[in-house]
């Protein structure tokens, strides 16, 4: 080569290179054209029919480039001098065909690009080819229409399109390249849409008068909510129900919103799915495993507004924790908050017996790489429970009546806040801190009365009378750090984070029982006993989450997590009132836990066509030591257990979907649970605690069609093994519950969600679950059980005019198990009358829950020894009338939110 370079009238070898590189890409453009110019069919596909799917966040033409070359088969030409300068491109994530998504990274700049056969190439148009077009958007009232959209169409080739948004003043500026007639079109979510004709001609420069938009937000919103994608969707692995674009975008906050989702209802308390399987929520990826009634505030705290959609992973993947009972459902917020300040405030009043009040606001602010959060809930609500329960004994026929009556004034509160920082385009880091507590003490009473009948007698002979009265205190702390790098342009990223969590309890009892005669006259010495429990629990959590896209259709995940934790709990017996009165050695005892679980996992997900699979597994090792420090007894295990996990995906064109899925999950005990305590509701009902519990697995199989991206049909099967119950026994009559493994349970289910919209202003929801359910119960009681269980749910949602929105529910739960025993039916009614007000910014909502006094939950425990029949006639929490008022605010320019990384130590927080 240095002698060639030589000859070549001395031409240096490098001068050679560059020369012979200039020569080349010249020679080869020009076949390319020529090609073009001679070819009349093309072999590939053309842009304008193959699809990509990207997202731009003030990144440059280059970056966007490549995103569309990893995604289709083209590949582009292009002087890289000429485009490195194009840089700042913002650009929504959605799916869009080759050649709209050029024009929409191409608007407004002096580039053109053309087709050839699998090639785009990308030219620098001459300045005599452009025209400019000039105008100003204003409103009826004179006053400019900031950010109106501004699109210009060629009326000869609509493909030929340019769009711009107009500026704080309205206005704008618009750049095409060929002279004739256009289509321009003017709209904004606060008026009505303008189009009208115009001419490009000679001139370089056309300024257009005063373009004047009519106010009409009422039109152009039902055109947006009526739409673009389906109320339900149906990825590899789980289900979308899209919240924004729909009926459900305005006026509802994330609790309200369950009721929508296929299969899910609310209960007052709990969140259920197909009538009896848990639920575990996420928002953005991030587990909410908060007390029961802090996760509902939390829930009540997120306006729809901010929801972009809810995703079910009904039967959740080797990604998940395997700790994962029941359906996952996530919640992801909308991916756009705005510069400056944006969030909402909530407060409400309710009556049940006692008044209750609630309140929350949630805030975002975003400056420059900064994007902060925070938040705030608080809860009054008191509560009252009344049971009554018939027991009788068989061996002797001593027969009792007994009332139960438990008053609970509850308080709590909750903080959480965040901050992430841009690195740069493609890093991220971010802390958060969460608190939960009640301030001051939760005050619980609870008052009993026994009555005692002889057999063969309608009289009663003696009776007890307990009163036990409870000033517990909690707190829970979690902190977490991540760090988070997008690898490459289509959606890989490498996730690392670290959680700390603390949890702290104090939970002093003190139980007096009375002894009456049947005159109600003392006839024995009091029984008092005073009993502290203490509780504390530190727990580290250790993360890293790779994703990786191979192709457009094929991405794999592989990750690991580890978690430590330290638990120490004790319980003091007294023989009195207070703490001050003589301790019991022989009830009290310590106990102390070290728990690790090292877990791996490894996933692999490929679409082809109309076919799509996902194959996971997962491995986790626990290692547990326990140990009582006043016994000196110790439990202990270490082992590795296998989670794997297969979805088959077929989709037959847009109205059919076909999904097969499997997995294996495990349950580990919680640690008050392992906690060999006895805790004392009255002197003869008693709930002890069992250290020799072991996690107990389970195996899920589902087959789902998807008619029309709205109705779901679901046939499964599910069975777990020495599952833990809880076991109801008596010590002559003092009955005594304590948890064990005993339990396995087979059944097979088939559900049905079917939404219908009956007229333009009637919308009705139902989900049916028929499930035939049977139940082994191992050890000396040797009992088969199976029933027939039925769950309906069903809503009606009434849109009616000035705003007002009403909502008449139901559920009705057949005969079921309630661990080992009978569950008998459930039902209630529950209304809902909303108002919204400024643009649904304000909602207005009176709630009504069971005004017909139908919920009233009933189970029966038989054994061979004895029988005990519950009724709660009051539940407080079930039946209330409301009044809450929300209120949602925004300002700034659009930018993306914070980002959606998963706090690992959540899933810890849980079992405690």
């Amino acid at each position: 080569m240095k002698n060639s370079a030589i000859l070549w009238n001395g031409i240096t070898n490098k001068q050679f290179i560059i020369w012979l590189m200039r020569v080349s890409f010249i020679i080869f453009l020009s076949i390319l054209t020529s090609f073009q110019l001679m070819a009349v069919d093309v072999n590939g596909q053309s842009m304008s029919e193959q699809k990509v799917a990207i997202r731009l966040e003030d990144e440059t033409l280059l970056t966007a480039l490549k995103r569309i070359e990893a995604q289709t088969t083209f590949r582009f030409y292009y002087r890289k001098a000429e485009i490195r300068g194009i840089s700042g491109l913002h650009l929504e994530f959605n799916t869009r065909s080759v050649e709209n998504t050029l024009y929409e990274l191409l608007k407004n700049s002096d580039f053109s690009f053309k087709q050839i056969e699998n090639n785009i190439l990308l030219r620098r148009s001459t300045l005599q080819d452009a025209y400019t077009i000039k105008g100003r958007v204003l409103g009826s009232n004179s006053k400019p229409v900031e950010f109106a959209t501004i699109s210009i169409t060629k009326v000869s080739n609509p493909q030929i399109k340019f769009s711009a948004l107009a500026d704080t003043g309205g206005r704008f500026n618009l750049k095409v390249y060929e002279r004739g007639d256009y289509l321009l079109k003017i709209s904004s979510l606060e008026t009505d849409s303008l189009i009208q004709t115009i001419n490009i001609g000679a001139s370089k420069e056309l300024q257009l008068p005063d373009l004047v938009l009519n106010r009409s937000a009422i039109q152009l919103k039902n055109v947006a909510i009526k739409g673009t994608r389906p109320l339900i969707s149906r990825s590899i692995d789980k289900l979308t129900l899209n919240i924004e674009g729909s009926a459900y975008e305005n006026g509802e906050n994330a609790l309200r919103l369950f009721s929508v989702i296929p299969g899910v209802n609310f209960d007052g308390k709990d969140i259920r799915f197909r009538g009896d399987e848990g639920v575990t929520v996420y928002v953005d990826n991030r587990r909410m495993l908060l007390p029961g009634d802090q996760l509902l505030g939390y829930l009540r705290s997120i306006p729809s507004e901010s929801i972009k959609s809810f995703e079910l992973k009904i039967v959740p993947g080797a990604e998940n924790d395997a700790q994962n009972s029941g359906v996952i459902v996530n919640i992801v917020l909308k991916s756009e908050f705005k510069y400056g300040l944006s969030g909402n405030v909530k407060g409400g009043f309710f009556h049940s017996s006692e008044n209750n009040v609630i309140g929350s606001t949630f805030l975002n602010y975003r400056a420059g790489k900064f994007n902060i959060q925070g938040g705030f809930n608080y809860r009054r609500w008191p509560a009252f429970y009344e049971d009554h329960i018939e027991q009788v004994f068989h061996d002797t026929g001593v027969a009792s009546s007994q009332d139960e009556k438990y008053f609970e004034l509850y308080n709590s509160i909750a903080y959480n806040a965040s901050v992430d920082y841009k690195l740069d385009q493609r890093q991220t880091i971010g802390l958060s801190y969460n608190m939960f507590s009640n301030p001051g003490d939760i005050r619980n009473s609870l008052t009993t009365d026994v009555k005692y009948f002889s057999p063969n007698s309608n009289a009663a002979d003696s009776s007890l009378f307990s009163e036990r009265t409870t000033r517990f205190s909690y707190s829970n702390h979690m902190a977490n750090a991540f760090y988070r790098n997008k690898l490459d342009t289509m959606g890989g990223r490498l996730d690392i984070g670290y959680s700390f969590i603390y949890y702290d309890l104090n939970d002093p009892s003190a139980l007096e029982t009375r002894f009456l005669n049947d005159l109600g006259q003392e006839f024995h010495p009091r029984d008092n006993q005073f009993t502290k429990t203490r509780g504390r629990s530190t727990i580290h959590v250790f993360n890293a989450d790779l994703e990786k896209h191979l192709s457009p259709s094929t991405v794999i995940n592989a990750g690991g997590k580890f978690t430590g934790s330290i638990t120490d709990y004790t319980m003091d017996y007294r023989n009195g009132l207070t703490e001050q009165s003589p301790l019991d050695p022989l009830q009290s005892d310590r106990f102390k836990y070290n728990e690790h679980i090292l877990a791996f996992y490894g996933t692999l997900a490929q679409t082809y066509k109309q076919w799509g699979f996902k194959i996971g597994l997962r491995a986790e090792q626990t290692n547990y030591e326990g140990i009582s420090v006043t016994t000196g007894q110790t439990i202990g295990r270490n082992q590795w257990n296998l989670f794997p996990s297969a979805y088959l995906n077929r989709k037959l064109g847009e109205n059919h979907s076909y999904t097969l899925s499997y997995n294996r999950r495990i349950e580990r005990p919680g640690f008050r649970q392992l906690n060999p305590f006895i805790s004392y509701a009255n002197i003869n009902t008693v709930e002890s605690g069992n250290p020799d519990l072991v996690p107990y697995f389970s195996n899920n199989l589902q087959f789902e069609y998807l008619l029309k991206n709205r109705y779901s049909f679901t046939l499964g099967y599910q069975n777990t093994e020495n599952g833990i119950a809880a076991n109801v026994t008596n010590l002559g009559d003092v009955i005594v519950s304590k948890n064990e493994n005993i339990s396995d349970n087979n059944n097979v289910f088939t559900s049905f969600y079917i939404p219908v919209k009956l007229t333009k202003w009637w919308e009705f929801n139902t989900n049916t679950t028929l499930r035939y359910r049977t139940l082994d119960v191992q050890g000396s009681l040797g009992l088969h059980r199976e029933k027939f269980i039925y769950n309906m749910w069903a809503a009606n949602k009434f849109t009616l005019p000035g705003k007002y929105y009403i909502e008449v529910s139901g559920n009705y739960i057949s005969s079921s198990f309630r661990d080992l025993y009978d569950q008998f039916n459930e039902k209630s009614i529950n209304i809902l009358v909303k108002k919204s007000f400024f643009k649904d910014r304000l909602n207005l909502t009176s709630e009504i829950w069971d005004p017909f006094h139908l919920y009233k939950p009933r189970y029966e425990i038989n054994t061979p020894e004895f029988s005990r029949n519950v009724l709660r006639n009051k539940v407080d929490y079930a039946r209330y009338i409301g009044l809450s008022i929300n209120y949602n605010f925004s300002s700034g320019k659009k930018q993306s939110n914070t980002e959606n990384v998963d706090a690992a130590g959540n899933e810890a927080r849980r079992r405690l």
